[in-house]
């Protein structure tokens, strides 16, 4: 079978395995002021060695989370299956079907092109052998939709309350930090970037439709995180920082992005000048390297977080790694108000597909 639909498939269908691990840190207090070790006079306290790992148990931490939550909801979803077939006195099992299998719809022909056409060179050759694991593929997506449906509407109806908390870390937000939104939202959405960063580049428009999405129920700060691998992106880094100085930090901030190949002290001063900046002090600020400083701790933090590669995201302490899809950030950003008890904007068209 084709490793992209299979991959996509048995996706759907992992059952999530519970993994011996330590308990984080920060889950107990007591815990943090544990000794780890002693020699001589010398004590090293649990606290003190997480700190000293730093960025390398965040994703570690994360991934215990992960696991946890998963296993959680499943955990949840089955009492409620459950409970709701009992209601109806039949078995769980009939239950399901009539919810989920049943309520599939057959592939319609121009699903099945589509697919078969997107990814023909990667199909068997036998047209029947590739159009029955296209059909198998398109079924079991239906599946998991009308089961995604079904847990949501079960969860409404009981009012879940999920109290597992995720691992956090924890940004400082400075009054010099770029902002869109409300100083006050709930939501605080932190993005480390490099302006020659492809990936970057394409969060961008991601972005854009979470401060649409969510109003002001989300503030984005900027950040930033530029990579040894790209040249000017350090240079870039500061010329925003250079340009916000002179309130125009966005609009350079656009156009680096759309010129992330084309960066040097020369197209920098041709733009600010296109922009109404102060040219002469426009430049000092970039040569004399006035927001270095602010671009090395932006990097230091990052780091401190695991966040190496671009772009990285915080959102209210969760760490959100690489240019994840829009519904990656809804997860996160719904959970957030959730907890607060605040508003959830409607559910978001995200369309699924086989991925590349």
């Amino acid at each position: 079978m084709n490793s992209i639909i299979r991959g996509a498939i048995v996706g759907t269908l992992i059952t999530v395995a519970l993994v011996a691990c330590a308990q984080p840190s920060g889950e107990s207090a007591s815990t943090d002021s544990a000794i780890a070790a002693k020699f001589g006079d010398n004590v090293i306290t649990v606290a003190e060695v997480d700190a000293a790992a730093g960025g390398q148990l965040v994703g570690l931490y994360q991934q215990i989370y992960q696991v946890k939550d998963q296993q959680l909801r499943q955990m949840i979803y089955t009492k409620l299956v459950e409970e709701a077939a009992a209601a109806e006195g039949i078995e769980s099992s009939a239950y399901l079907e009539r919810e989920i299998i049943a309520k599939v719809a057959e592939p319609t022909e121009p699903q099945i092109q589509q697919v078969l056409n997107q990814y023909r060179s990667q199909l068997p050759p036998d047209e029947a052998q590739a159009r029955q694991q296209v059909l198998a593929f398109l079924t079991q997506q239906g599946r998991v939709q009308q089961e995604t449906l079904l847990r949501d509407k079960l969860f409404a109806a009981a009012d879940v309350q999920l109290m597992l908390d995720p691992p956090r870390v924890s940004p400082v937000v400075k009054a010099n930090d770029p902002k869109k939104g409300s100083a006050d939202a709930p939501v605080v959405l932190i993005e480390y970037t490099d302006y020659q960063c492809p990936y970057c580049v394409r969060a961008q428009p991601t972005i854009a439709a979470v401060l649409e999405r969510y109003g002001d129920s989300v503030v984005h700060v900027f950040k930033n995180l530029p990579l040894p691998m790209h040249a000017q992106a350090k240079l870039a880094a500061e010329a925003a920082l250079c340009a916000g100085d002179q309130g125009k930090f966005w609009e350079m901030h656009d156009w680096l992005f759309s010129n992330k190949d084309n960066i040097s002290h020369d197209t920098l001063a041709a733009q600010a000048e296109a922009l109404s900046l102060d040219v002469p002090i426009f430049t000092t600020c970039v040569n004399d390297g006035t927001h270095r400083q602010q671009v090395d701790d932006d990097m230091k933090e990052a780091n401190s977080f695991g966040i190496r590669g671009t772009p990285g995201f915080v959102i209210n302490g969760r760490v959100l790694s690489g240019a994840q899809p829009l519904d990656q950030f809804i997860a996160v950003i719904d959970d957030e108000l959730r907890r607060k008890g605040l508003p959830v904007p409607g559910a978001a068209q995200v369309e699924a597909a086989p991925e590349s």
